[in-house]
């Protein structure tokens, strides 16, 4: 056990594991069925301020009918790439695409460091947990990735009836890690949803800014988990 904390939990999606095919091909693939050019650096810039701008209105959502959210999303891409079309239908197809897409086992992928980074906080005798807002999909992508072994406890959402932000979803990590927030780290991908979420939960949050989406955030901030050795 380390002096400062006792234990360290994980978002999944975005820290640990990554769609493939990302969001960023599916929305490409979509915009060369309407003919829209496009690069993908532009691309990636759009996604990324589509991010910045609809943090906030992202941890509202409950897993129920998101297609508004979705909708503003994509017209704000849209609208970066100067495509002049209608969003509605163009957001449709794509989030069609996308549900298929992430719902498949198969299409999750490791991050190289998450693996290494597990190691590293159990060798440190640290408690292991992940707190995801999801559904039994990421036990199933947990194992399949041959994953599960590293955590003491996993808790999900839909299993739990409760999400992040909201504090009640730290405090059933926090007892079942057996210490206090104080001692405890959240590492997230989404400022609003899982950083602010942790930090009011009296956490220490830290953002996982894989994409650079986040340059000028607030909070503690790395690129990648080979940096979590400077955390713990």
């Amino acid at each position: 056990m380390t002096e400062g904390f006792d234990a360290v939990l994980f978002d999944a999606g975005g820290v640990l594991w990554d769609l493939k095919p990302s969001p960023e091909d599916l929305f490409a693939d979509a915009l060369r069925k309407h003919g829209v050019a496009f690069d993908r650096v532009r691309l990636r810039e759009a996604m990324n301020r589509a991010d910045r701008l609809l943090d906030d209105e992202f941890a509202t959502l409950d897993g129920s009918d998101e297609s508004g959210f979705w909708r503003s999303y994509d017209g704000i891409v849209l609208e970066e790439l100067g495509a002049g079309f209608d969003v509605s239908i163009f957001a449709g197809e794509l989030r069609s695409e996308f549900r298929e897409a992430v719902t498949k086992v198969e299409n999750w992928v490791p991050f190289p460091d998450a693996t290494p980074a597990l190691e590293a906080v159990r060798r440190k005798g640290l408690r292991t947990g992940m707190v995801s807002n999801a559904t039994e999909l990421a036990r199933r992508v947990l194992r399949n990735l041959d994953m599960e072994k590293h955590f003491d406890f996993i808790v999900i959402s839909d299993e739990v009836g409760v999400r992040k932000p909201h504090p009640k979803i730290f405090g059933i990590a926090l007892e079942l890690a057996g210490t206090v927030p104080s001692r405890t780290v959240f590492l997230g991908d989404k400022p609003a949803t899982d950083i602010v979420g942790a930090t009011r939960a009296g956490l220490r949050g830290v953002l996982v800014d894989r994409r650079d989406t986040f340059p000028d955030s607030r909070f503690d901030r790395i690129r990648n988990l080979d940096a979590i050795r400077h955390i713990l």
